[in-house]
């Protein structure tokens, strides 16, 4: 739902803090309402509906409810590409702890930080304010703040996550306490050139009011290390801020405020060095598919831009991080030898790759008196530009075949969230994604797995290198029909 605080650290990268809740609508309940399509004028559906992913709430025993919702820390490249998690960090490495999605395999099991041998013993919900240690490159500081109620304020602590550092071997360090009653609340924290750390403090410790003025006083303070081992403010007030009144209109109604203004969004003023980002080349696997196929890459994103369009590549999507113990992982590709097992038990046929586009086309009321604006729902690839172009398939809405090597090549639309899932042959989800991701026009974007691994597989294996076979099919496909 938004990306906030964009940054460029010491390798070029943009950081930013990304909302990230693909759930069902939590308001299904407030006489929800949805048209077919996001054309003016469109009409009603019949009824409303959501297709992906699974339920935020269910009384079926076989499987969990999906809940997902907070803030990670994100990284892109200056032109938009190469979107994903800080490092490919995720719930594995950084929350405490989520559910299975079924109750059917006892190969699934919640996700439980504490017992699962993780290197990182610290877990976070949440990661505001994104500030680099200038004395130390590919360190962040963050907060770790609720979603509401205390202004994104919570309590400091920083991870060191250099391009070169695998999301396995990535540690949160706490740098203020993490209970707020210690010291207060803590905001947009600024590491300094000399070695000192500023950052906007207030102490109250409780929940923002939720009616009358606020009880919060954010000022900047600098943080000194006390005998505990966290850092907390200290002395006196960084600068010296006089009362003001002032007044505004919310929306219809004069207030008028009379103290001290909070102090926000400190930066240091300084000159650093022009980043440098690293290069973005086509893998040798990929590559040699296009070899192959007779295509030249400079040919293919030309026509990809011109039609707004990406490539998304798998290299074998039977193969999932070894920490991913909630969604089925002995997998299969249908009708051929490849598979990667972890355990002994189900093994699961995989057969397409459905796409899902983020349509703005749910709203609340009635059919006569819909209120305005409008809410995301998943719905089945049916961009004309992709569907055109990718390999026609007798599968489910939206999908792609999955290949004998377990490799999946899709042509999809730039500039439009997208998700997908792994089905069987009658079109059955059996993994699905967990995030919105979005593609730029001409994007050529390779995940060798899916869930990309940090170091190995469920098998004890490591990134699949082989030359992908569907992307061989889909570019001769797409060179001999022009």
């Amino acid at each position: 739902s938004g990306d906030f605080d964009p940054m460029i650290d010491s390798y070029g990268r943009v950081l930013f803090t990304q909302w990230d809740h693909l759930q069902t609508d939590q308001f299904a309940d407030d006489n929800p309402v949805d048209f077919t399509s996001e054309a003016a004028g469109a009409p009603l559906e019949p009824t409303p509906f959501e297709l992906f992913p699974e339920p935020r709430f269910t009384t079926d025993p076989n499987f969990n409810a999906h809940r997902f919702n907070h803030f990670f820390p994100w990284q892109i490249r200056e032109d938009g590409t190469d979107g994903e998690v800080l490092n490919h960090l995720g719930r594995h490495e950084l929350h405490d702890y989520f559910a299975n999605n079924l109750n059917t395999d006892d190969n699934l099991i919640e996700f439980i930080a504490a017992v699962s041998g993780r290197v990182n013993q610290n877990s976070i919900l949440n990661m505001f304010h994104i500030e680099e240690d200038p004395q130390q490159a590919g360190r962040y500081f963050g907060v770790d703040a609720p979603e509401f109620e205390t202004h994104s304020a919570g309590h400091i602590f920083y991870l060191d996550a250099p391009p070169t550092k695998n999301a396995d071997q990535v540690e949160v360090i706490f740098v203020t306490p993490p209970d707020p009653a210690v010291s207060g609340h803590y905001r947009e924290p600024l590491p300094l050139s000399n070695g000192r750390l500023l950052a906007v403090h207030t102490a109250q410790t409780a929940p923002e009011a939720t009616s009358g003025p606020s009880i919060y006083d954010f000022r900047l303070r600098w943080l000194e290390k006390g005998s505990n081992g966290y850092y907390a403010a200290q002395g006196d007030f960084v600068t010296a801020v006089p009362a003001k009144t002032i007044q505004y209109w919310d929306p219809d109604q004069l207030v008028t405020y009379t103290g001290q203004l909070w102090e926000l969004n400190p930066v240091e003023v300084r000159p650093r060095p022009r980043p440098t980002a690293a290069p973005n080349t086509i893998a040798p696997p990929e590559q040699q598919m296009f070899t192959a196929a007779g295509v030249s890459v400079a040919e293919l994103q030309a026509y990809l831009e011109a039609n707004g369009l990406a490539l998304v590549i798998s290299r074998n999507v039977t193969t999932r991080d070894d920490l991913d113990r909630q969604q089925p992982f002995n997998l299969r590709v249908a009708g051929a030898d490849t598979q990667t097992v972890g355990a002994e038990g189900a093994v699961y046929e995989v057969a397409f790759m459905q796409f899902f586009q983020g349509d703005l086309i749910r709203g609340y009321g009635s059919e006569s008196n819909v209120s305005a604006g409008r809410r995301v729902l998943a719905r089945p690839l049916h961009d004309p530009a992709a569907l055109e172009a990718n390999v026609p398939v007798i599968g489910p809405a939206g999908s792609v075949v999955i290949a004998a090597d377990g490799s999946m090549a899709a042509f999809v639309p730039a500039n439009r969230a997208l998700s997908w899932q792994l089905t069987d042959t009658a079109g059955e989800a059996v993994v699905r994604e967990r995030y919105w991701l979005t593609f730029q026009p001409g994007e050529i974007r390779t995940c060798a797995s899916c869930h990309g691994l940090n170091e190995t597989d469920q098998g004890g294996q490591t990134t699949p290198q082989n030359p992908p076979q569907a992307l061989f099919d889909l570019l001769t496909f797409w060179k001999n029909n022009p």
